[in-house]
């Protein structure tokens, strides 16, 4: 079978609206009433609108007959400018010629129907038609907020069911996330934000939850002026009272450096002993591989993260190979200003190390627990110190 060649142009309608070639080169110049014409036609989808109905929306205030010129006439400089002659197909009624158009609204739309969520969830760029008017077309106004707010709402619904999904499932960080993305969509939603709250708390991110309560009910009052949802309110008193006590602290992966194959895979298996190993230490948490993963995608500054994550220092190093020796360089650092807290160096030889991860996975945690001791015992009356393992 002949593959369809990809349509030549691109309609951008989700989020700042804009023309495009496929395959590169810069935006198309288009100018308002031509823009907000390609709109309605996609909208109208392949039923196609009527010129009538086209004249109202785009002239409101005009008579039917200079109306219907400038129509003629804006069909005719969109097709000129475009360089395509048979986009805007139809008499009576007019549509547009799927074989010429791409649109990132058909393929959102077309995602839903699929069922493929999280594509559809990646292609909604931002409201329709975003921080675009038309001049003296209040018709066209109402029309564009009535269609903003019906796919608002498909995309408020399609994040919803991601994160219904992914608590099936039983993935706590995915549906924190997907509940995540829909506050910032509905930031004054309290069913909302008690979702999001409770996915956090499932994937052990109490403090992330808890900030998000903090956030919600300044907003609330701000821009409300009226009192937060008694449910949030209790909800966060809830999670303070079960918060684990104990000092956190986040591990990132170790960076294997250079171009050794070998390192890069001792740095991934020395950090799982790492966390296991610093794991063991009475009043130390270790804040989830996962966690950690996705609150690096948020940000990479170290103090964001640990803020994030609730955490009070991140342990940091490389490994490297050279002449057949290891050298793994570890750092603990201050998740509050950022400052190095305690570095230190280790060397041996790499074919030895290779065998026996775990023994200088143990050694490392030792010293960091000798650091984290007194902190630990601020945070939970004990002081803590590292076991002994065989």
């Amino acid at each position: 079978m002949t593959q369809r060649p990809a349509p030549p142009l691109r309609l951008r309608l989700l989020g700042t609206p804009g023309v495009s070639r496929v395959g590169g080169g810069t935006g198309t110049p288009v100018q308002r009433q031509a823009l907000a014409l390609l709109a309605v036609l996609a909208c109208a989808g392949e039923h196609g609108i009527a010129r009538d109905k086209l004249l109202t929306l785009l002239w409101p205030e005009s008579p039917v007959s200079p109306a219907a010129h400038r129509l003629s006439q804006l069909l005719h400089w969109t097709r000129r400018t475009l360089g395509a002659a048979g986009l805007i197909t139809g008499t009576t009624e007019l549509g547009l010629e799927p074989g010429e158009f791409a649109c990132d609204l058909w393929d959102f739309e077309g995602a839903r129907r699929a069922g493929e969520l999280e594509r559809a969830a990646e292609l909604y760029a931002g409201p329709f038609l975003d921080g675009f008017y038309l001049a003296d077309s209040g018709e066209f106004e109402r029309w564009a907020d009535s269609r903003r707010s019906e796919l608002a709402r498909e995309y408020q619904e399609t994040l919803e069911a991601l994160a219904v999904q992914a608590e099936a499932r039983g993935d706590s960080l995915a549906a924190s996330e997907w509940w995540g993305r829909l506050a910032r969509d509905e930031p004054l939603s309290s069913r909302v934000t008690m979702h999001l709250m409770t996915a956090l708390a499932a994937a052990g991110e109490r403090a992330r939850a808890l900030a998000h309560a903090n956030a919600y009910q300044e907003q609330v009052r701000n821009e409300l002026e009226a009192e937060p949802n008694p449910s949030v309110v209790a909800l966060a008193r809830l999670l303070k009272r079960e918060a684990p006590t104990g000092l956190a602290i986040g591990i990132l992966p170790l960076v294997g450096l250079g171009d050794d194959a070998a390192a890069r895979v001792l740095a991934e298996g020395l950090t799982e002993e790492l966390m296991t190993a610093l794991a063991d230490i009475p009043g130390v948490r270790v804040a989830a591989r996962t966690a950690v993963t996705a609150a690096q995608q948020a940000t990479p500054d170290l103090r964001e993260l640990g803020s994030l994550l609730g955490l009070a220092a991140m342990l940091e190093g490389s490994v490297r190979i050279a002449a057949g020796r290891l050298r793994l360089a570890v750092r603990l650092v201050d998740v509050v200003d950022g400052c190095q807290r305690w570095t230190e160096r280790w060397e041996r030889d790499a074919g030895e190390v290779m065998a026996a991860e775990e023994a200088l996975a143990h050694e490392v945690a030792v010293r960091v627990g000798r650091r984290l001791a007194p902190h630990a015992q601020d945070a939970t009356g004990v002081a803590g110190a590292p076991p002994q393992r065989g």
